[in-house]
């Protein structure tokens, strides 16, 4: 059994299901082995992430809100809806593999029968979560098999914003971009910071390492500074879409939007067999 550094504790989240929690120079952070999710991320500026007012922390779900896993699939299966959404690495348990001081820990998972009988291939997942100096997360994906294969990975973060009417997003200004709501804005200025007046689904495409948050009704900015990741999605789902998703009370859609931090669509990885690849993003939260 691996020895637990200080300021890395095992706990029960508030649904009685096993987590880990990380105190560090970097703030507080309670981690699910369930799919490896980070569920809270708490600094002196506060609670950065959000999560539904009503989301549960039921067996073998993932939670409305915090960090979940995309992996190997983003969004809907493309040739198979019934397929779960967002892959299913956020449906698997987790194990610790590693442990190191500040405290950071390594949770991992691998392909069972269960995972190759929705996506045949054999893979390694290992994630990293460490809050020594900066809230610091890496996502290693291994292709263990015999042939190449493709995937999609995100970081599904939620960011806690307090009125998104107010909230903007800096660092994507003229970024080629896709916009995937049902029921988007009519026209915006591509050149300007990107602030949400109706339901935004936006696909990035080759992204800068650094993006900005700006929520001013928490008086708060979040750094976002990636390696290794070339896809944002920036996504608030607008009271109609929001009435239609478990886990959010009728107003949650107003305090929260979600800045996903990855590589999908036209920026899928290739790996080829026993090549790796590691996707790194740090989160600084400050007041102002």
């Amino acid at each position: 059994m691996l020895a637990f550094p200080p300021g890395l504790t095992s706990v029960q989240d508030s649904g009685g299901r096993d987590a880990l929690r990380l105190h560090g120079k970097a703030g507080t952070v309670e981690l699910s082995l369930l799919g490896a999710q980070v569920l809270s991320f708490h600094t002196e500026a506060g609670d950065v992430l959000f999560t539904g007012s009503t989301a549960e922390h039921a067996p073998g779900k993932p939670v409305r809100g915090g960090i979940p896993l995309v992996f190997p699939w983003f969004g809907d299966h493309p040739t198979d809806k019934k397929l779960p959404a967002h892959g299913f690495a956020r449906t698997q348990t987790w194990r610790v593999v590693g442990t190191a001081p500040g405290p950071e820990v390594t949770l991992e998972t691998t392909d069972d029968a269960t995972t190759r009988a929705l996506w045949p291939h054999a893979y390694r997942l290992q994630f990293t979560v460490s809050v020594a100096t900066t809230f610091s997360l890496r996502l290693r994906i291994e292709n263990r098999g015999q042939a190449a294969f493709r995937c999609e990975e995100a970081l599904h973060t939620y960011f806690a914003v307090g009125d998104v009417h107010s909230a903007a997003v800096h660092g994507l200004e003229g970024v080629p971009h896709t916009e995937t709501a049902v029921a988007p804005e009519g026209a915006w200025d591509h050149g300007a910071p990107l602030r949400f007046r109706a339901e935004t689904d936006r696909v990035f495409h080759g992204t800068p390492d650094t993006i900005e948050l700006r929520a001013p009704a928490l008086r708060r900015v979040v750094t976002l500074a990636s390696r290794n990741a070339r896809t944002a999605i920036v996504w608030t789902p607008w009271p109609t879409k929001a009435a239609r998703l478990s886990g959010l009370g009728a107003d949650d859609w107003q305090r929260f939007c979600c800045i996903e931090t990855g590589n999908a669509r036209q920026h899928a990885l290739e790996l080829a067999p026993g090549q790796s690849h590691t996707l790194e993003l740090q989160l600084r939260a400050t007041t102002g």
